[in-house]
Formats: C-alpha cells, sequence, structure tokens
C-alpha cells in the first residue's frame, strides 16, 4: 500500500501536547537485529529528538526512567467496541495495561453514530451488549462530529470512528428488511459522505447483523463507491466465517472488483488453509486488502443475531420484544427455530445479563442457565432477551479449526493487523478486551520469534495507523506524534483468562499520550490526553 498526506485534512497541531525525556530505552528499527539504545526527547507532543543513551538533556523537561525498556510506538486496536467504556477509568486502565493508545470504533456497521431522534433509542437497545451506555444526550441523536468531540474530553485513550453502515440505514428504514429505494440510497450516501467529511475514518458493514444484513448489493456498492471516491477503507464484518468464509469473502472482494474501494477484513476467524489464498488471491490480482485478527479461539458478540430469526427482528426492538412475550410466538420459535440451533448452543456462555433477576447467569454456559431456571434453552432465550431488552451478550466456542497453529498462520500474514474485537459489558466479559495485545506481543516475538520488535510495531500499531488516517503515529520518528508504551520483555504476559477476564496485563507499566503519561508505573494518571482523531492521511494505492 502506498499512502499521501490530503493536505486540507491535516491537523494543525497534535490535539493534546507534552513535553517529556524519555531516558534509557531500547528502539526498534526496521531490519536490525536489536533495539537500539537511546533516550528520546519530545516537544510539543512530537518526537523531536533521538539521542544517545546518556546524552545530556534540558533540566527543565521532566524524565521518564526506561529502565532499559523497548520503546513500541503505541498499539492500535483495529477492531474495538469500546464507544460506552471510554471515559470509564477502570476499563481505560485495561487498554493501557496492554500498550493500547488508540481504537478504531464504529466497526460492524453498528455505533452510536449517526443516529437521529428516531433511530437512537432502538439502537442504542439493540446494540446495547456490544457498545455499552450510549453518551449524555443520545437519545436526540448523535453525528460522527459530535461523537469525536465526546472522545476528545476526559478519555485517555485515542479513539477513531468508522462510519457505521448499519446504522446510517437504521436511521433511514429502520430495522425493515426491504431493499433500499432510490431517495433513501441518496440519503445514505449523503449521510455517509457528511460522517466522513466529520472526520470518520472508513465505512463499516456488518453483513450477519440486522438491520446491515439486510443490504442488496446496490446499496453496499454505494457503500464502496463512497470509500473508494474518498480513498478510506471498507471494512465489514463478512456474511459468515469458519466453514462459510470461501463465500463470503469472494463476495467481499467482489465489490472491490467492481468499484475499486479498498477492503479491510474484521476478526478474519477462519480456517488459514482457506482464507489465506483467498487473500493472496485477490492481494495479487491488485486488491488493496486487509484484514484484523485477535489470538484467541472464542468470539463474543450479541444474544439475539447468534439465536433469533432475522424474521423476528425487522421491524425494530420492540416489536422483537413484544413477539418474545407472546405465548403463540414462542411455541412457534420452540417448534421450527430452536432445533436447528441444538449444536450452536452448547457453544454459548452469557458474558452480559443487565437485570436483577438474570445477573446470575453471566458466567455460565447457556445450556447450565436453562437448566436452573427449570426450562429449555430455547424459552430460557427468550425469557433472557425478554427481560434484559434484548441487552444479552455471549461467548461463542469457535469450530475446532481455530486452533493455535491456524491463529498463529493467520496472524503472521503481511496483511494483518491487530484487533481486539473487545466488549467490555457484564461481569464475565471475553478476555481478548484485556489481553489480546499482550498475547499477541508475548507470543510472536518472546515465545515464538516470528516476528522482530520492528516486525511487531508493523503489526500492532504502523500498519492500523496507516489503514485508518490516524496520522504520524505509528513510529518513534523524528516528528512522529510520541503515543508510545514502554514494554519490559521479561514481565510481558497476559492475564486475562475466561474465568478472571479483566485481569491486567503485565509488563507496561507505562504508556505516554501525545509527550503526556497517561499510566505511569501500571496506574492512571489524572492526565486524559486521549482524544477522538479525525481521518488525516489517504490511501491511493495498493
Amino acid at each position: 500500500m502506498q499512502f499521501m498526506t490530503a493536505p486540507e485534512e491535516v491537523s494543525a497541531h497534535v490535539e493534546s501536547t507534552g513535553d517529556l525525556v524519555v531516558r534509557d530505552v531500547r528502539i526498534p528499527l526496521s531490519g536490525g537485529p536489536r533495539p537500539a539504545p537511546a533516550t528520546v526527547v519530545i516537544a510539543d507532543g512530537r518526537v523531536a529528538e533521538v539521542l544517545p543513551p546518556t546524552a545530556a538533556t534540558d533540566a527543565a523537561i521532566p524524565v521518564l526512567d526506561g529502565a532499559g525498556r523497548i520503546l513500541m510506538p503505541g498499539f492500535v486496536d483495529a477492531h474495538s467496541h469500546a464507544e460506552g467504556a471510554l471515559h470509564r477509568p477502570a476499563i481505560e486502565q485495561g487498554l493501557l495495561r496492554q500498550g493500547l493508545t488508540a481504537a478504531i470504533l464504529g466497526q460492524d456497521g453498528i455505533s452510536f453514530a449517526p443516529t437521529n431522534a428516531r433511530s437512537a433509542a432502538d439502537g442504542a437497545r439493540y446494540f446495547g451488549a456490544v457498545n455499552g451506555p450510549a453518551p449524555e444526550g443520545y437519545e436526540d441523536g448523535m453525528s460522527v462530529d459530535r461523537l469525536l468531540t465526546h472522545y476528545s474530553a476526559g478519555t485517555r485513550v485515542n479513539s477513531a470512528m468508522l462510519v457505521p453502515a448499519g446504522t446510517v440505514r437504521m436511521s433511514i428504514s429502520g430495522f425493515s428488511a426491504e431493499p433500499l429505494d432510490d431517495a433513501q440510497l441518496d440519503a445514505a450516501e449523503a449521510a455517509t459522505r457528511t460522517a466522513l467529511d466529520q472526520g470518520a475514518v472508513g465505512i463499516s458493514l456488518g453483513l450477519e447483523y440486522v438491520p446491515g444484513g439486510f443490504a442488496d448489493p446496490r446499496e453496499l456498492e454505494r457503500y464502496a463507491r463512497v470509500a473508494a471516491e474518498r480513498g478510506v477503507p471498507l471494512v465489514a464484518h463478512i456474511r459468515g466465517y469458519e466453514g462459510a468464509v470461501s463465500g463470503s469473502l469472494q463476495e467481499f472482494v467482489g465489490l472491490a472488483e467492481r468499484t475499486g474501494a479498498s477492503l479491510h477484513v474484521s476478526h478474519l476467524h477462519a480456517p488459514a488453509e482457506v482464507a489465506i489464498p483467498l487473500v493472496d488471491t485477490a492481494r495479487r490480482r491488485g486488491i488493496d486488502l486487509t484484514f484484523d485478527s485477535y489470538p484467541y479461539h472464542r468470539g463474543s458478540t450479541i444474544l439475539s443475531m447468534l439465536a433469533l430469526p432475522a424474521r423476528l427482528q425487522q421491524h425494530g426492538p420492540q416489536e422483537t420484544l413484544r413477539a418474545l412475550a407472546d405465548a403463540d410466538v414462542r411455541a412457534a420459535l420452540e417448534r421450527d427455530w430452536f432445533p436447528g440451533l441444538s449444536e450452536a448452543f452448547p457453544k454459548l456462555t452469557i458474558t452480559v445479563a443487565p437485570h436483577p433477576d438474570w445477573a446470575w447467569a453471566e458466567g455460565l454456559p447457556l445450556i447450565e442457565v436453562a437448566e436452573r431456571a427449570g426450562t429449555s434453552v430455547g424459552m430460557a432465550v427468550c425469557d433472557l432477551l425478554l427481560a434484559t431488552g434484548l441487552g444479552v451478550g455471549a461467548v461463542v466456542a469457535q469450530s475446532v479449526a481455530q486452533s493455535p497453529e491456524n491463529i498463529r498462520a493467520i496472524a503472521n500474514h503481511e496483511a494483518h493487523l491487530g484487533g481486539t474485537d473487545g466488549i467490555y459489558l457484564g461481569s464475565r466479559p471475553h478476555p481478548r478486551g484485556w489481553g489480546g495485545f499482550a498475547r499477541m506481543l508475548r507470543r510472536h516475538v518472546v515465545d515464538w520469534g516470528d516476528w522482530s520488535w520492528a516486525e511487531a510495531a508493523e503489526h500492532l500499531s504502523l500498519r492500523a495507523a496507516r489503514r485508518f488516517g490516524l496520522g504520524e503515529r505509528g513510529t518513534t520518528d523524528i516528528g512522529a506524534i510520541a503515543d508510545f508504551v514502554l514494554v519490559d520483555p521479561a514481565q510481558l504476559a497476559d492475564a486475562a483468562t475466561y474465568e478472571d477476564p479483566t485481569a491486567h496485563a503485565h509488563g507496561m507499566m507505562d504508556v505516554i499520550i501525545a509527550g503526556v503519561p497517561a499510566l505511569r508505573n501500571g496506574e492512571l494518571t489524572e492526565r486524559t490526553p486521549g482524544r477522538g482523531i479525525r481521518r488525516t492521511l489517504r490511501s491511493i494505492a495498493p
């Protein structure tokens, strides 16, 4: 990929600045055998000088002792659902403790913006088990500009927004399965363009979610053509993974063939021997294609997507809840629908059930929840969703094809970006949101030797910074924005497990955002340098 700076889009200054000397660190060098000793001088939030480790510096500038640790560019989570988690100190500490300095939000075609007064309530209800609580004032609707401004006040981690196509569609036609007509397509395109004008860094599709999955080829091509014209990636939770990945990838690649859009596949969990040749073939044919992945065998999403037929959801959350309360509808689901999920139900463990009568279900397999409730699994699903207003999430065991070797092969690909798909809700969330980047760094660099430290910086920082136009991030070069994490290889490890999913990672105890220490000795500082990042770079060629 090649990238160019779009002068009209470049911020005149770094949003949150700091002056700092980071002494006695080791900096990864591309092609070098080992990180090089250095002292880094940061001025106005950017790298001003890279000096020998014992060089004298201005005594008036605060000093952070690196103690021989490795200075890495801050990691960028290419796939995060931290919308409602930012501004929550406990969550931000978990992000920083695994070296994350930025998160790409608006994933899977769903987010808080752009919404209007009509769509906001339905979106908050249906997707609440993914994105969490909406910001204050959301009930009136929210623009991408307003949401990015919200993230530019009082946060410790940077964020950037994709335009969520499912949310755009919801604001125009609700949860309807009907194809958008010409006027509605024009409205969807206009809303998407406005969101990009306000700083969004790409467009996201959620082809397994309602209502994004109802989009027909004409609608998908509209988004793809806008992405191609604006030079931003089209990002997709494709229509199927695992055994369905071949057809789903081919559908997505077809959009690029017809429109010239650059593509990014979300959380590519699939047999490597199937997915990688498809990715390589597309890239050889000139398709600008990347993907992200996380280093776990299990996934996590909302229970309604997994357990209810799409037809039951196409009139919006209120109608879905009314249907779940109807004895005839429940009987029909029990007879005609739930038997088809008999193999899927044993793979589900409840992560969040926000109702006092059901909080006990968090952390339990769905089968056990049904047994304890004295009902069938299908009726337990109905009761859970009805009581919580659809606010139930679940961890999902993936197929046996998701072996460590398979996950490793996908992550070692040249088109790979690091992601967590983190969801930060409930008492037993998926541990990927607290340990994903520490696990990738430990395994691929320290344990397996797949990546050098410089290559790790590419996988976990630089590629995402370039892909999503995050400005001069992802490097330690002079002039780079000083988003950094100090890594102690001897201590580096993820600690989060399915039993203790919010345990903090080890070995990354100091994190700097734009030259400002956000994490010091593993604890949050009082500084809040995180910002809503607006698009600054444009991809122009594969």
